[in-house]
């Protein structure tokens, strides 16, 4: 996944990266993996939450626990999470995505595509980006009038955190998304940055 991954009319091509990546947890020790990454193993597929929700990944692919449909971004990053071997715990230090090691290439798309979006979309509405948080089982950290704090723990050893400053009358709303520096140790940078972007998206729907 490259650039390509904010373009919504790729998805033919997600789902062949999505079929090749089957092919590899068929023949992963996932099981082994998932106990690295403290998930759960049941019925021969890990235990994976993701922004609120649950999945399964196991060797015949990703599949949401509920028995609704899994978007192929969310496919694919959860392909890759249990595949990659990551391991640590996070460091409780958060930086934006450009100062991940390497980011710096990617930053002006997830200032655009994903930090953008944020503020354009819920400028004004602060208490329904709350709301959409927590249904995502995020929590609110610092909240005033005008800003707010937000914790999610997007994928176990993997917290995201997000800051959204409203607009006022001198200044247009701003969203600024943070990274645990340990990060890329769990996702690669690619990965991370459609972590966010499936944020921004889950966001929404929960908005309504």
């Amino acid at each position: 996944m490259r650039a390509s991954l904010f373009d919504s009319e790729s998805p033919d091509a997600y789902e062949k990266v999505y079929a090749g990546l089957v092919t590899r947890l068929d023949s992963a020790p996932l099981a082994a993996h998932a106990a690295d990454l403290g998930l759960a193993w049941r019925d021969g597929a890990a235990f994976a939450p993701l922004l609120g929700r649950d999945y399964l990944v196991g060797p015949a692919g990703v599949r949401a626990a509920d028995g609704g449909e899994a978007p192929v971004t969310h496919r694919i990053v959860l392909a890759w999470y249990l595949l990659r071997q990551g391991r640590g715990e996070p460091a409780g230090r958060f930086v934006p995505y450009r100062e991940l090691p390497g980011g710096a290439d990617f930053a002006r798309y997830m200032a655009q595509a994903v930090e953008g979006r944020l503020a354009a979309h819920f400028s004004g509405r602060l208490p329904a980006l709350v709301r959409a948080a927590q249904a995502l089982a995020g929590r609110v950290e610092q909240e005033s009038a005008r800003d707010v704090t937000l914790a999610f723990a997007a994928l176990p050893k993997l917290p995201l955190r997000l800051k959204f400053y409203d607009a006022d009358e001198e200044f247009p709303a701003e969203a600024k998304l943070f990274y645990d520096l340990t990060a890329p140790n769990i996702l690669d940078l690619e990965c991370l940055a459609a972590l966010g972007w499936m944020l921004v998206l889950e966001l929404e729907r929960a908005a309504g």
